[in-house]
């Protein structure tokens, strides 16, 4: 994201190189919690949005609607504790606090939903889940999805990115501090601070090999700033040629694009609608023959947003279909008057784009709006919303559970949950490739656009010349289905 409100800053061009060969599609399975922002922008959080008219229909729900009244057994996690306080050998170390947090996190982890969180009151104090323009911070997401406290992504122009954070990274300690066990609620907790401040991350770069050494290990020092959640941009998110192109939108040969437009959307805040309006201005003024949408690396974001947002380009349809707890359904469409819906699209992806722009590429693939680029999407097809807990009698509160209350399904049907949206045209893209070939998923889109044949996939000198890592198959051929 933006740290001014001005251009993000794009850096010399062997840091830009640096930054971008890292950027590259990473499908980090991951909760992409967003310092600062939270749930609320990792995932599709659930608003008020408009519907069709069209009745709500029920689908079977598995039993009774109703709220189950069976207890849980509360009464045995109090009486537990009344014994560990009275006979526990080690009873000095026993906290209260810990260990109904322990037993809460139990619960849901028996649910194995992971998108279904606990938020302490710290969690909340901390701004987890602020939803405004700005928020104070480094600038990045957070996964500990797969065991460790790893970054999905940091923001573009943000402090952690200048700083040298890539996707990727895992973080080793805080302020030396080891995050050995810790969640990503616990990393957000100790990384966000006023601006002006510095935190000391340790992190070891994946995107490199370390030849004997293994990956590279280095204490990352970052300066807190005031973050501007911005979130549509107008220069690629990659360079397109490392160290040549620079903040220009060119094709193959290098050549300076002008028949085409490109917006990159970074994820779903409340303001993306205006500020996708402002750049698509006049979009369809004949001047382009096609609009690139680059959603790799967005996370996702507000339900309502990302409604609005695919409104923009459809003059009807069916956005998405959501299937709530009870098995009721109900379909959020487009209506007609959006910016740019006549203007041909094709939609970038990767194993990092979740949740809104999932929805969003879906939408306009079954509308036959989009083709889609890239790789595989992440696959998180599930609607939260915030509950407030209040039963623990403690004044300063009690925290919040963040549930999982509706899955979502895309207009030609089918779930996106754990899934994923396919793309119509197969492109995988390293690190490697992307430094030796430039942004291969950027030059497919520019010649679909245009009409032209897509080449084969470029063999690196040192790759396996059995298996490039890309494919590139057409709508109506047979792409290479990935392992599930």
């Amino acid at each position: 994201m933006e740290v001014s409100g001005e251009t993000a800053p794009q850096g010399s061009g062997s840091a830009r190189l640096a930054r971008g060969a890292t950027v590259v599609l990473l499908g980090v399975a991951a909760l992409l919690l967003v310092f600062g922002l939270g749930y609320g922008v990792s995932d599709l959080t659930k608003d008020e949005v408009r519907s069709t008219a069209q009745p709500t229909t029920s689908l079977p729900a598995g039993g009774d609607s109703e709220v189950s009244e069976i207890s849980v057994g509360a009464a045995i996690l109090d009486e537990i504790f009344d014994i560990l306080q009275r006979d526990f050998v080690d009873r000095e170390i026993i906290d209260e606090t810990e260990l109904r947090d322990a037993a809460i996190r139990g619960a849901i982890a028996s649910l194995n939903d992971p998108h279904t969180e606990y938020l302490t009151p710290g969690d909340l104090s901390t701004g987890a889940l602020n939803l405004g323009s700005t928020y104070e911070g480094i600038g990045a997401s957070v996964s500990d999805r797969t065991g460790v406290v790893q970054i999905v992504a940091p923001f573009r122009g943000s402090p952690a990115e200048l700083a040298g954070i890539r996707p990727g990274d895992i973080i080793l300690a805080v302020n030396g501090e080891p995050t050995d066990g810790w969640s990503d609620q616990q990393a957000v907790q100790q990384i966000r601070g006023p601006r002006g401040t510095e935190v000391i991350l340790t992190v070891r770069h994946t995107d490199i090999g370390g030849g004997a050494a293994g990956p590279e290990v280095e204490d990352v020092t970052i300066v807190r700033g005031e973050i501007l959640i911005q979130s549509v941009f107008t220069e690629p998110i990659l360079e397109v040629i490392p160290a040549e192109s620079g903040a220009e939108l060119v094709d193959r040969d290098g050549e300076l694009v002008e028949d085409i437009f490109y917006i990159h959307i970074a994820q779903f805040h409340d303001e993306t609608p205006n500020e996708l309006r402002e750049a698509l201005a006049d979009v369809e003024n004949g001047q382009y023959i096609g609009l690139i949408i680059d959603v790799r690396a967005n996370p996702g974001g507000l339900l309502r947003t990302t409604v609005e947002v695919a409104d923009e380009f459809m003059d009807g349809g069916a956005v998405l279909t959501e299937r709530d707890a009870d098995g009721q359904t109900r379909t959020f469409a487009a209506f007609p008057g959006g910016v740019a819906t006549n203007i041909p699209l094709i939609i970038i992806q990767d194993g990092a784009s979740a949740s809104g722009s999932e929805v969003l590429a879906a939408a306009l693939a079954d509308n036959g709006r989009a083709m889609i680029v890239g790789t595989r999407s992440f696959g998180k097809g599930t609607v939260n919303q915030l509950r407030e807990l209040t039963g623990c009698g403690d004044p300063e509160g009690c925290g919040a559970l963040y549930v999982s209350v509706g899955r979502w399904q895309r207009p030609a049907g089918g779930e996106i949950e754990g899934i994923g949206i396919r793309p119509d045209f197969e492109i995988a893209m390293t690190g490697d490739d992307y430094i030796d070939f430039g942004d291969l998923q950027i030059f497919a889109a520019i010649d679909l656009l245009r009409g032209n044949e897509l080449p084969p996939p470029p063999v690196r000198p040192d790759a396996e010349t059995e298996d490039s890592g890309a494919t590139a198959e057409g709508a109506d051929g047979e792409p290479t289905e990935p392992a599930e």
